[in-house]
């Protein structure tokens, strides 16, 4: 599709969809929340009203301020601890992005999810397919969070999660209405990834594909996390496959630096 637009900031984060969608977009739920949010605050600030702060709804059990902190301890350390044993940066585990965003996201969260004048829903619950624990919300139930579907992106980045929620044809059919599904499909050595593909696409156009790094691929060449966009099947699409990603000046690496996977399509 041509007519793509970023949302997000230029790093992990930012998605690409189609321009004329955006304009039938009220709401987002995201599950997964992290230390990053620009999609979602992108969105507003784009949709000139449309999108308000109460239909920006976000799921993650384990983001707080408390939990904030003790990740940039957990950091700090282990940064400490690998420059003391002279770790090659190659091999660190963390980056001072990685605390900067952290660290950024610590100042910020009161702001945008408590205290502030158009402060974001966030509600501390993992969404997994049956909830069991207190601290779950059920896929059924997070999705009636919704007051629009049709007029609300879903957003999945959980970790692996997604392939808990997405796993039959009846869990799929409940996004049957969202204008736009971005899944962050992680690890797509999985036998069932093809599966859920497919099941996606009896109600979707896939919009664009993402790889985060080129280093970290399967056997046969596909990224091992794999950022996807759909669109819903009542938008036609506009022209023709593209041939090849990524497109200079919506695609971004994942981190400053590094290498965006390559795409090539033959038909």
């Amino acid at each position: 599709m041509s007519d793509l637009v970023r949302v997000g900031r230029n790093a992990d984060g930012g998605y690409l969809f189609p321009k004329n969608v955006l304009n039938d977009v009220s709401g987002c739920l995201s599950f997964g929340l992290g230390a990053e949010w620009s999609f979602e605050t992108y969105l507003l600030e784009m949709s000139d009203g449309k999108v308000s702060p109460e239909r920006v709804v976000f799921f993650d059990a384990s983001i707080s301020i408390l939990g904030l902190l003790k990740s940039i301890i957990y950091m700090g350390r282990r940064t400490a601890y690998e420059l003391r044993i002279r770790c090659p940066k190659s091999e660190r585990k963390f980056r001072l992005e990685d605390l900067k965003r952290s660290l950024i996201a610590l100042i910020m969260y009161l702001p945008t999810f408590r205290f502030g004048k158009n402060r974001l829903r966030h509600i501390r619950r993992f969404v997994t397919h049956d909830a069991k624990n207190k601290n779950e919300i059920s896929f059924e139930r997070a999705l009636s969070h919704r007051e629009d579907p049709r007029q609300t992106i879903v957003k999945i980045d959980i970790e692996g999660g997604e392939w808990d929620l997405l796993c039959e044809v009846s869990d799929v059919a409940q996004l049957a209405d969202a204008p736009v599904l971005i899944v962050e499909f992680h690890d797509t050595r999985r036998p069932e990834f093809m599966k859920v593909v497919s099941m996606i696409k009896e109600y979707f156009w896939i919009a664009h594909l993402h790889g985060n790094t080129s280093d970290r691929a399967t056997e046969v060449g596909m990224p091992l996390y794999l950022e996807m966009t759909f669109i819903n099947k009542r938008y036609s699409p506009r022209d023709e496959i593209r041939k090849k990603l990524p497109i200079d000046g919506l695609d971004f690496p994942g981190r400053p630096g590094e290498a965006p996977h390559e795409f090539e399509f033959n038909n």
